[in-house]
């Protein structure tokens, strides 16, 4: 394993690793990101990204925001702190569903994805970081036709799973 820090605050989570395998991956302690569900009746619609192309892996692939978990953080307030970043505030009330870890080098690295409902769905145009084009609410019917990033894409059943538990 090898790490290149790009952040010199301490506990910066900012940084390349390399892993035993070759892969590259982002976040010297991991990363997370937020996935919100807002429910309408007998729709589930689901918020998320579309990363730029400049972002490592971006290519206009539609994503949940996440990032670099900092050492002193849980998946949950690193995935909190990353959509604040990237996309603007998460509404008030949200509620977890629960978190979807892919572990991919055990003890290492590990990609969480939170799953939250929220009550509201608000536009988040005026607040996107630099790192996203955009930011849509999508029902479950319309992901098959997007662009997906593909470790999202391979997560998405089982974040579903997690999110078709009672709210």
């Amino acid at each position: 394993m090898r790490v290149v820090t790009t952040d010199k605050r301490p506990g910066s989570g900012d940084g390349w690793v390399t892993l035993d395998s070759g892969r590259v991956v982002w976040g010297r302690y991991g990363a997370a990101g937020m996935l919100l569900c807002h429910r309408d009746g007998a729709t589930d619609r689901l918020l998320l990204a579309r990363r730029s192309h400049w972002v490592h892996g971006g290519n206009g692939l539609w994503s949940v925001p996440g990032g670099a978990i900092d050492a002193h953080e849980d998946p949950v307030e690193a995935a909190l702190r990353e959509f604040d970043e990237e996309i603007g505030a998460v509404p008030l009330g949200w509620r977890l569903a629960g978190i979807h870890e892919v572990v991919v080098q055990p003890g290492l690295w590990s990609y969480h994805t939170c799953c939250a409902y929220v009550d509201e769905r608000p536009h988040y145009d005026a607040t996107l970081s630099p790192e996203n084009d955009e930011a849509a609410w999508w029902s479950l019917d319309e992901l098959n036709d997007l662009p997906l990033f593909n470790p999202f894409a391979e997560a998405l059943p089982s974040l579903l799973e997690i999110l078709r538990r009672p709210a």
